[in-house]
């Protein structure tokens, strides 16, 4: 038992032993595990690191130039209207095709490219898309006549046009169905124009897409000079120019319904809408050649009726209302006024301004700025002269400023406030062009004094010391000619100041050209040269189309304008005190200009010698249309 135990013990003690030894075992291994993983650790990631230092840096990206902002400006696109031009017989009244803005930014007025067509009391609305559509309107055109510009005849038009404000140019659209002059342009919802009146009782609509005109109802009403002013519910009212019951045009049936009356029949006035939706009329005529009123009258949408206003300081017709920013009314000008007032809704009355206009205006225009200003362009003066004077009012001084003054002086226009992406191309300075060289008028060239010729000391020997001989006098032969000692009967003028429109007397005949030996002669007496008369000679009577069509250049001439040059003047035709330089005398050595020549007969001057025809006197034409005299004359 006890050898069963010792060897029991005994056995225990190697398993003990054993199991120790693998414990151990295991333990080494683990350890030598973790060594490993530990090294592998440490081994990855100093990879890591020793890769990560390896990678290239990367690249800057540039950073991209920042687009510049295109903003918006705001320009007063200016057009037509009646100015005046410069003729042989001076200043003459002429409807203008010139085309200019002002800029706010840098105060000033810049010249455009002109309008399609010559146009006074046209009509301007700005479309949906920026473009401004020009319409109708009236051209002058001159009959020609042989001394002075004669009568003019009024052309009705019916043409239109549409200002690009991208490329600052103007592009000739459909024309309207009538012909049609101080008539009215509306824009209403769905972006087409509403043209009504201007001596017709019909309307029309111009779609902005397409640049063409369509028909609509009729007013109720023919109307001339009356107002159209756009309510707040869409419709648009008609007031005056015919009748004092003013009508609406509704454009969802396009119909035009009669509405209230205003207290009296008004042309030349002014309709604006108040920030409460009430419509202000102010002041006027109640007819052609009739005396302005001071009266004013408000129209309510919702009643459809007129009621009674506060008057006016002054007495008012083709003057300007302007809505101010603050809701008050600007009232400036008038005929034969330089006076101007505000109406504030708050106190419903009129207060005169702190100061007067520079100038008295009449048919002026009065556009309201982006700084709240309101600029005062042009229009006619107490003498009934074009001004291209301007001027600013400032609401918060309550006076006027001068501004700069337009290109053209213009009465009649229209001023229109546009948008444009800044900057634009066509509105940059351009460089200054160098100085041409202007042709002159004669294509003779005109004789300078100078100097006598000092003889070179090369041409004279040192030891000649004999005097100059003059040549003998029968090297130039002077004697006149015998047709001009006995003149031709039929060459003749007559005793008449005024040319005959025959071509013959305008056209030197070879007995009264002077021969070329006969030069010195000339050069000598210079009342002895035959001049021919610049009066240009036109018999062409024109006839303006009823259709507004502009008649044809070659059968009329623009008011004012001058006539072309007679194609059968005579090309070396000199004034009185010029004669042309002889190649005869600048050939003959023997005579210098400095010394006598010897003495030569008198020659007879020719009897084709014409006087100068003084300029005409008298009054210049009137500026208001001969063919609207009943309805245009401006009240006195």
């Amino acid at each position: 038992m006890s050898d069963r135990a010792g060897s029991t013990f005994t056995g225990g003690a190697r398993s003990r032993t054993v199991n120790s030894k693998a414990t151990s075992t295991a333990f080494v291994m683990i350890a030598m595990l973790l060594v490993l993983a530990a090294g592998a650790s440490a081994g990855t990631g100093h990879h890591q690191r020793r890769h990560h230092h390896a990678k290239p840096k990367p690249t800057a990206t540039p950073t991209p130039k920042p687009t510049p902002t295109v903003a918006m400006r705001s320009l007063v696109l200016v057009t037509g209207g009646t100015g005046t031009i410069s003729v042989p017989t001076g200043d003459s009244p002429a409807v203008l095709d010139s085309v200019e803005v002002y800029d706010p930014v840098t105060s000033a007025f810049r010249t455009l490219a002109p309008m399609t067509a010559h146009r006074d009391r046209q009509a301007a609305a700005v479309l949906r898309d920026g473009s401004v559509l020009i319409a109708g309107g009236v051209d002058t055109v001159l009959v020609p006549m042989i001394v002075f510009p004669g009568p003019t005849m009024p052309s009705i038009l019916s043409s239109s046009e549409v200002f690009d404000p991208a490329t600052g140019t103007f592009g000739a659209a459909a024309p309207m169905t009538t012909a049609r002059d101080e008539l009215t342009a509306t824009l209403i919802a769905g972006g087409k124009v509403l043209v009504a009146g201007g001596g017709d009782d019909g309307a029309e609509l111009f779609d902005g897409r397409t640049k063409k005109f369509s028909p609509t109802g009729d007013m109720t009403e023919s109307r001339y000079g009356q107002t159209a002013t756009l309510l707040p519910d869409g419709r648009v009212l008609i007031a005056g120019g015919g009748d004092a019951v003013a009508e609406l045009y509704n454009p969802a049936n396009g119909k035009f319904a009669r509405t209230g009356a205003m207290s009296t029949n008004r042309i030349y006035h002014t309709a604006t809408l108040l920030k409460d939706g009430r419509v202000l009329i102010a002041g006027g005529s109640p007819y052609a050649r009739s005396g302005a009123l001071d009266t004013t009258e408000f129209f309510n949408p919702k009643t459809g009726k007129f009621t009674p206003g506060p008057k006016m300081k002054q007495t008012r017709a083709g003057h300007t209302a302007t809505l101010l920013d603050d809701g008050r009314v600007l009232i400036t000008g008038g005929h034969g006024d330089s006076s101007a007032e505000i109406y504030n809704p708050v106190t419903g009355s009129f207060r005169a301004t702190a100061s007067r206009m520079n100038a008295s205006r009449y048919d002026h225009t009065a556009s309201l700025l982006p700084d709240g200003k309101v600029l005062i362009a042009g229009g006619w003066d107490a003498n009934y002269k074009p001004l291209a004077s301007a001027e600013l009012f400032d609401p918060a001084k309550g006076d006027f400023e001068p501004a700069a003054s337009m290109e053209s002086a213009r009465a009649g226009h229209t001023a229109t406030l546009i948008s444009v992406h800044w900057p634009i191309a066509w509105l940059q300075p351009s460089p200054t062009p160098s100085p041409a060289l202007k042709p002159t008028a004669s294509p003779t060239p005109t004789l300078v004094p100078t100097a006598a010729p000092t003889p070179s000391p090369k041409s004279t020997p040192k030891t000649s010391h004999k005097p100059h001989k003059e040549p003998p006098p029968k090297a130039i032969r002077t004697s006149a000619p015998t047709p001009l000692e006995t003149p031709s009967p039929v060459a003749a003028p007559s005793d008449s100041a005024t040319p005959s429109p025959s071509p013959a007397a305008t056209i030197a005949t070879p007995s009264s050209v002077p021969s070329p030996m006969m030069s010195e002669t000339v050069e000598a007496s210079p009342a002895a040269s035959p001049t021919v008369s610049a009066t240009p000679i036109s018999s062409v009577s024109p006839t303006p189309s009823e259709s507004g069509s502009s008649p044809s250049p070659s059968a009329t001439a623009r008011l004012g304008a001058p006539a072309a040059a007679s194609p059968i003047a005579s090309p070396t035709a000199m004034p009185n005190d010029m004669t042309s330089p002889s190649p005869v005398a600048s050939a003959s050595p023997g005579i210098s200009p400095a010394e006598p020549g010897p003495e030569l007969p008198t020659v007879i001057p020719s009897p084709l010698s014409e006087t100068p025809i003084p300029a005409p006197t008298g009054t210049p034409a009137s500026p208001v249309p001969a063919s609207r005299a009943t309805d245009t004359v401006p009240p006195q």
